[in-house]
């Protein structure tokens, strides 16, 4: 089950990726043409928020379930600390992304709420900043690869 939730969360930070920087782009596009929130714009708004939620509840499965990473952690956590790639998954990717996943739904809510492309440009990007600081780019690209 581990690699199953494991790969599944590696593929889907694809999804995520490219759906988020093209929600960026359409965001910052509407906000610097100081254009109304389209449906277009509120349908990828929606994907964004249910890829980030979807891929949020495998990564708490992972990371109090199934990881053992995360899992060894918590029954030594200061030995867990004095490790770069235990004590980045114990805290500090999971805090970032909650915190850019609440960013994403804050923009899509204003954007919706006002009907206008700026809050959206404005949460999507600084949420999609956090998001790729908080990836682990040194484990495998894809499932399979490493």
């Amino acid at each position: 089950m581990y690699v199953f939730l494991l790969d599944l969360h590696d593929l889907l930070r694809w999804v995520i990726v490219i759906v988020g920087v093209v929600a960026v782009a359409m965001a910052l596009r509407g906000a610097f043409a100081r254009a109304a929130w389209t449906p277009q714009q509120n349908a990828l708004g929606r994907l964004f928020t249910i890829s980030v939620d979807l891929q949020l509840l495998i990564g708490l499965l992972l990371y109090f379930v199934f990881s053992p990473i995360t899992t060894g952690a918590f029954r030594d956590f200061g030995a867990a600390m004095k490790d770069d790639h235990t004590r980045f998954f114990l805290v500090e990717h999971l805090p970032v992304m909650v915190v850019a996943i609440v960013l994403i739904h804050i923009g899509a809510a204003r954007a919706r709420r006002v009907n206008r492309a700026r809050p959206a440009a404005l949460f999507y990007s600084i949420a999609m900043v956090l998001m790729l600081l908080a990836i682990p780019w040194w484990r495998p690209l894809l499932p399979g690869l490493g």
